[in-house]
């Protein structure tokens, strides 16, 4: 019979729906208590979805309830220290929404306690999971347009942290998720702009090696190209688009159409927490690991430690703060 897993969740704004929404729709996960810092608002969250569990204190949460998965759906700067605590209190999985940590330091000392503790810890960047950008990355593998050269990631409207860790993550993942070398990139930032508490910038482009030279361009902010997570690859035997504007969400071209363009079925999709808990019962990593997370803000954060250094930045990157908020506390930004 398959094991039934108690699940929490710490932080009811709004992106807590969606997690409700895929442990409502997983047979072997019941969502038994819930906590914000809001009595009101999670009293409300309560009655919603029929929680009578409700906390204003994650941690008298975890301590009194018997709790097998954990989603973190707090403000970005809580994301790390909730996950760290939640880690240490006998969990066997934390689902924590993305930017990671605000800095690497955080997002270490997240691995480094979830790995003591034995806990399987996922980062949501749940369009890993969407179908046109898995079949995308099959057909990479596959060579489906030969070698791969270049991949150009366009993240219109939004900031590097909150919206582009999204895009860069997916142009990690439809290429295997392989090791990037090196990044040089610039950010413009005009007054203080910040996001969901943490300091944000205007506009930003990275351009970046992976390890076996193919190249990835990352452009986001409020005067790019085109597109929100459109992703375009670049083969020596054809071409992969994924949401193009206006257009379809994946469509390709190479010597079997002809060169046209043309779409393709896609399969159906699994969530983050149907990953998780098989993540949990077959002791393998999530398909959005903590360590994928870790490696997606990495690169984001060297991509502002270029900037900050006026130079190409070689990974793994040494410097633990944000460098985003090092040059804003220099007054440099």
């Amino acid at each position: 019979m398959s094991k039934n897993y108690k699940v929490a969740i710490v932080g009811c704004g709004g992106i807590s729906h969606m997690h409700t929404g895929w442990y409502l729709k997983e047979p072997r996960a019941t969502l038994t208590a819930i906590s914000d810092i809001d009595q009101a608002r999670v009293k409300a969250y309560g009655e919603q979805y029929e929680v009578e569990k409700q906390y204003t204190d994650y941690i008298e949460m975890l301590e009194t309830e018997d709790i097998d998965i954990v989603s973190v759906c707090t403000r970005p700067k809580h994301h790390a220290p909730v996950a760290i605590e939640v880690a240490k209190r006998g969990v066997k999985g934390i689902l924590s929404e993305k930017p990671m940590a605000e800095n690497l330091g955080q997002a270490r000392e997240m691995l480094e306690t979830c790995s003591q503790h034995g806990v399987k810890l996922a980062i949501d960047h749940q369009l890993r999971f969407n179908a046109p950008y898995v079949v995308a990355k099959q057909m990479i593998a596959d060579g489906e347009i030969g070698e791969i050269f270049r991949i150009h990631g366009v993240c219109g409207g939004g900031d590097l942290k909150d919206n582009a860790t999204h895009t860069v993550d997916l142009m990690r993942f439809i290429y295997g998720d392989r090791p990037v070398s090196w990044v040089i990139g610039q950010i413009e930032r005009i007054g203080t702009p910040t996001k969901y508490d943490l300091h944000s910038e205007d506009f930003a482009i990275g351009y970046f090696k992976f390890e076996d030279n193919v190249r990835g361009i990352i452009e986001s902010g409020s005067d790019t190209a085109p597109g929100y997570h459109h992703i375009y690859c670049y083969g020596t035997e054809g071409e992969i688009e994924l949401a193009a504007p206006g257009g379809p969400a994946l469509r390709i071209r190479n010597q079997q159409s002809g060169g046209a363009w043309v779409t393709t079925e896609l399969p159906s999709e699994i969530s983050p927490v149907q990953d998780l808990i098989a993540a949990i019962e077959e002791d393998r990593e999530h398909r959005s690991s903590g360590h994928q997370g870790y490696a997606s803000l990495e690169l984001l954060m060297a991509i502002y430690e270029s900037s900050r250094k006026r130079q190409r930045i070689h990974l793994p990157l040494e410097e633990m703060e944000s460098p985003l908020t090092l040059m804003v506390d220099d007054g440099w930004v």
